[in-house]
Parts: C-alpha cells; structure tokens; sequence
C-alpha cells in the first residue's frame, strides 16, 4: 500500500517546465510590464531603460545562481528559498527571512488584484463602482483554484500563459510597425524633467518588482521530481526569456512612440497600437499577467508557511504545518494567504 502510494505522489511531481518555468515566468510577466514599463522608458530614456533592466537582471541572475550553489550540495525539500536560507544560516536567520518573504509575497497578491480591477476599470469605465467587487471575486476564484491543488492550478497557468504570450506577441508586433532610429535617438537620453523630478534609483524602484517574479518556481521545490536540477534551469529560462521580452519592449517602444505618449499613455500606447488592430488580446494580456501573478502566489506563498512552521521554529505557527492529500497541500496556509488577501483588500 504504501508503495503504490508513493508511487501515486511521485506520479504528481512537477518537472522543469510545469513546476519552474511556467511559475516564474507567468509572475514576471506582471502588470508592470504593461502599466509602467513604458512610463519607465519615457523617463529615463532608452538608454538607462536598459541599464535599469541589465542591473535588475543581474540581480535575479546572482540569486539564481546562488540557488544553484545551495540546490547542488544539500537534499531540496519544500520551502523554496526560505530551506535553502535556513539550511545555511540556521533557522534563526532562516526563520526571520522565510517569515518576511512570505508576507511579502501575500502582500503581493492584493498589488495584483488592484492592478487587475485598474485594468479592468481602464477598459470598462462603466464598472468603476465595482472595483473593490471585482479585486475581491477574482481572488475567491484564485484561491479556490489553489485549493482544490497545484495540479488544476498549474493546468489554469498553462492556459494563461498562452494568452499572455499571444498578447506580447500583439504589442510588440504593433510597436515594430511604429518603430524608426530616428525616434530610437529622440528617446535615448533621459527626459528633459528627468534630472529634477525623478532620479534613476525612483525610476528603477518602480521596475524592479517586474523582475521578482522569479521566486515562484522556487517556491515549488517540494513538488518537484528534480528540485536541484529543475529549480535552476527553469528560473534560468525564465530569466532569459524575460531579459529579451524587455529589452525588446524598450527597443521597440523606445524607437516607435513619442516620449509623450509614453510617458502620459503608457498601457493605451499599447492598445492603441497593437498588431492588427488586435486591441483586445493586449487587454487580455494585461488581464492574464495579473491573474497569472496573483495565482503564483497563492500557490507558492503558502508552500512557504508550511516549511516555516514544520520546523518548529514559532510554535504558534504549527497548524500552518498540516498538509492534505497526496501533493501534501498547505491548506491552512492556504486560507491564512486568502483571509490577508481579501482583509488588504
């Protein structure tokens, strides 16, 4: 019995693509990407748009490789990067960190609900009293997904990532159509209001959160066949697909759209000229990065309570330990995640 049981649980184990990639590129692709990312550009000019993006990468891509430095000597349970901090440090040092990184990722999910309601409300302005309704009924039905198991919610991802990817597809096929070197020099340097209003350090607070998404993958460590091996080649494949979409976006936007319009407009730019007049798929786009975002975290957040609190370190936390079902689903975790998420709300 008990063989066919771990053969059933291992059956559910989440390869590279599933467990990692998928995860940590759907919560990279976010709302900023569509919402501010432009406005960046506009700012900063191109040329620093792109050094904020080389130094925002180079961070996640340390870190990475950091995983990696940790992943390859120690067996890799659940808990994502808190197991590894805390498999180094100590579990004081763990503890602290894993406590922290898990509140900031709850907090994370209601920044993508209300970037989700603004899009919505943006596209439909009619539904403007409704924006608090529509923050609170898509996360009921994010948290339900992740209820039910990791399983339903990474099949509802792939779904989403193919919307989402359709939707880059759309906005930067549009803005190749637009693009000119001559525009490209106009918008290289920075704003003429930059030096006084914003400093790069404001500029690049702003973008950096569009590259953090990374932790996702990570945070299924305990679901995966190979966590060594799998949490660092699919975070580095995400990686290096984000760094290519957004250094495209800042190529082509930068080189295709007056620096008004960027600044002023940065997500109706998009719309306004998407490839074949396919307006709606940048509207979904932006639709499907928050949701994707937002499911993220539900599922990985509370992987990162349970790992806390199986280690014993808070005594209080222990009923955040109690797993369910074969995948050992963090179902109290899980409700903790969507009682914060709707309160912030």
């Amino acid at each position: 019995m008990s063989s066919n049981h771990s053969a059933v649980e291992e059956s559910r184990k989440f390869g590279t693509f599933g467990g990692v990639f998928t995860p940590s590129i759907l919560t990279i692709f976010g709302v900023i990407m569509f919402m501010r990312a432009n406005y960046v550009t506009g700012q900063a000019g191109v040329l620093n748009a792109i050094l904020i993006l080389v130094l925002a990468q180079s961070i996640t891509l340390l870190t990475t490789l950091s995983v990696g430095a940790i992943s390859s000597n120690i067996p890799v349970k659940g808990g994502g990067a808190y197991f590894l901090v805390s498999r180094v440090l100590g579990p004081e040092f763990g503890g602290a960190i894993g406590i922290t990184l898990f509140l900031a990722q709850v907090v994370s999910i209601s920044f993508y609900m209300l970037g989700f309601s603004e899009a919505v409300i943006k596209a439909f302005p009619a539904l403007a009293p409704y924006f608090l309704h529509i923050g609170l009924s898509v996360s009921t039905i994010l948290f339900v997904i992740a209820m039910i198991g990791a399983d339903l919610a990474i099949k509802t991802q792939y779904f989403i990532m193919a919307i989402l990817f359709a939707s880059i597809f759309v906005f930067l096929g549009g803005a190749t159509q637009n693009f000119s070197m001559e525009r490209l020099y106009e918008n290289w340097k920075p704003a003429p209001a930059y030096i006084t209003k914003h400093g790069f350090w404001w500029l690049y607070a702003i973008y950096f959160p569009s590259v953090t998404g990374f932790i996702a993958g990570i945070n299924m460590s305990g679901d995966l066949r190979d966590p060594g091996e799998s949490m660092v080649k699919g975070t580095l494949y995400s990686l290096l697909v984000c760094f290519i979409v957004y250094f495209l976006e800042i190529i082509l936007y930068g080189g295709g759209f007056a620096r008004s319009s960027l600044i002023d407009m940065p997500f109706r730019t998009m719309v306004n000229n998407a490839l074949w007049n396919a307006d709606f798929m940048v509207i979904a786009g932006v639709y499907a990065a928050a949701l994707s975002s937002a499911l993220g975290r539900f599922v990985g957040a509370p992987r990162v309570l349970q790992a806390i609190s199986s280690d014993e370190i808070i005594p209080l936390l222990r009923p955040f330990a109690k797993g369910y079902g074969p995948n050992n689903e963090p179902r109290p975790a899980l409700i903790f995640c969507g009682v914060s998420t709707m309160n912030k709300l």
